[in-house]
């Protein structure tokens, strides 16, 4: 490691080249290659494909491991490679179809970044960096302390980021196994114009009031009213919506390792798609009277069901006592005493059918007329 700026800031010693051939070991999805004018207020040439293809056949010799080529919105060619070899030889050139060029690795695709709390600030980060790769499967590229000029904290957060993109729970310094947190970056914010898509250094518009989006010189006498959703606070409020969803794109490209670009693409792409889903969801009221239709259409078809099967049950309930009632008649008719008179044997009959009859119109619910029957 070397101390390329100050003692809060390291970049590791080994080239952009070194780097990208380590990756051969470790866990990445893709890795892309920036290819752009040395002078930035440049941009490359859109050439005929078939020329670029014809180039690049001839500089790369692992040109079949190239998966993309495409023209990125700041005017540079981005590669995308899975083959550390073929990355470093795009790396490697210093012409592009006769233009002199610079190149350099997007590192959010093959790095990841987390926080280490409680590291005493006298502690040299290259003293740190070479404890972390000895008892740490890992290789540090760069790290950076998070302490304010001129203070006297004894410890202070480090932020590390290391070649590849698994991110270990834990970490061991000095015979200490210490938890580690994903970081995650606040959005960056132009100090000029105050959106977040671009920084302050490439920003070509007039500074605005951050309180009103007003040109003016002083203190703000208006009202205040967001720049970037209009709404009734500064532009600098981390209550505003345009934040809140700035701050998701970050976690997404954190999570996910991919670039600030991508990250926006995704997320707008699932914001599609979610508000496609609500408008061809029916409104609320409309749910709930299908719902409260269904739910009357299925209390009748079960009420006209049950009904269906009690009527059965009865039908057979009467039959059956039906051909009880015959059976016992008859069994009667014939225990009948034969010394008995014509008419009192006629007498007795008619009785027996009166009780046969008032007991149907029991089982009916009718009156209880059964128990004041006799067959004296």
């Amino acid at each position: 490691m070397a101390n390329k700026s100050n003692s809060a800031y390291m970049r590791c010693e080994k080239s952009v080249n070194e780097l990208v051939m380590r990756l051969g070991n470790l866990q990445y999805e893709e890795i892309n290659i920036i290819i752009s004018n040395p002078d930035k207020s440049k941009k490359m040439p859109q050439t005929n494909p078939f020329l670029v293809q014809d180039f690049i056949k001839k500089a790369i010799n692992r040109h079949q491991l190239i998966d993309n080529m495409r023209y990125t919105r700041q005017g540079k060619i981005q590669f995308t490679t899975k083959d550390p070899i073929c990355a470093v030889q795009l790396l490697s050139l210093s012409k592009f179809m006769e233009i002199d060029v610079s190149t350099d690795v997007i590192w959010e695709n093959i790095s990841a970044r987390f926080l280490v709390t409680d590291i005493p600030t006298t502690t040299p980060l290259e003293e740190l960096a070479t404890e972390i790769q000895d008892k740490n499967d890992c290789l540090v590229v760069e790290l950076r302390r998070f302490v304010k000029l001129n203070s006297n904290k004894a410890i202070s957060p480090v932020l590390i980021t290391i070649l590849g993109t698994t991110v270990p729970e834990t970490i061991k310094l000095w015979f200490i196994r210490q938890r580690i947190q994903p970081f995650v970056d606040r959005p960056r914010q132009c100090n000029k114009c105050f959106v977040y898509t671009h920084g302050t250094r490439t920003c070509d518009k007039n500074n605005i009031c951050f309180c009103c989006g007003g040109d003016h010189i002083g203190p703000c006498q208006q009202p205040a009213e967001c720049v970037n959703c209009s709404g009734s606070h500064n532009a600098k409020s981390r209550s505003c919506p345009i934040y809140i969803q700035e701050q998701n794109i970050l976690e997404l490209k954190c999570h996910n390792h991919i670039t600030i670009g991508e990250a926006r693409r995704v997320f707008q792409q699932k914001n599609v798609k979610y508000t496609e889903s609500v408008k061809t969801l029916p409104a609320v009221s409309n749910i709930e009277e299908s719902l409260n239709a269904k739910f009357e259409n299925l209390l009748k078809t079960i009420n006209d069901r049950f009904e269906r099967q009690m009527q059965l049950f009865a039908d057979m309930l009467q039959k059956s006592m039906n051909c009880i009632l015959q059976n016992f008649f008859k069994i009667f008719e014939q225990s009948v005493d034969p010394s008995l008179s014509p008419a009192r044997k006629k007498k007795l009959l008619s009785k027996f059918n009166q009780i046969t009859s008032t007991l149907y119109t029991w089982d009916a619910g009718g009156p209880n007329e059964a128990e004041q029957m006799s067959l004296s």
